[in-house]
């Protein structure tokens, strides 16, 4: 059974950019275009990663990141912040709330993927 991703990013074009660089692991890739859809999206699906924007409508990436952290049966996911909220304050905020790594936009496609690969064990 594939590795199921949730992409959680506000725009179109980075969701895009992150499916094209994730195609080779052979995931099945789930979206969610606000903070508060990442969260109903993470219960739902029980995705095995989830790739999250900080600056999204509704609820931001933080508050998501502790809404997520704080269902049960997600507690145990690998989150990455995927964004350009990248202050050594934002890094901090995301690993205080749970965050396993940021990463900064633009981001390399080979770095993403091998982050993502890596916590997956792939």
């Amino acid at each position: 059974m594939a590795k199921k991703i949730l992409i959680a990013d506000d725009n179109t074009f980075i969701r895009t950019l992150v499916k094209a660089a994730l195609k080779p692991l052979g995931c099945e890739m789930i979206e969610a275009v606000d903070g508060e859809e990442a969260v109903r999206a993470a219960e739902e699906h029980d995705p095995d990663l989830i790739l999250l924007d900080v600056v999204m409508p509704k609820m931001n990436g933080f508050e998501a990141l502790e809404a997520i952290r704080a269902q049960r049966p997600a507690s145990h996911l690998p989150i990455v912040m995927l964004t350009t909220a990248a202050t050594e304050a934002d890094v901090r905020r995301g690993r205080d709330a749970g965050a396993n790594d940021h990463i900064v936009k633009p981001f390399e496609k080979t770095a993403l993927r091998d982050t993502v690969a890596g916590l997956l064990k792939m």
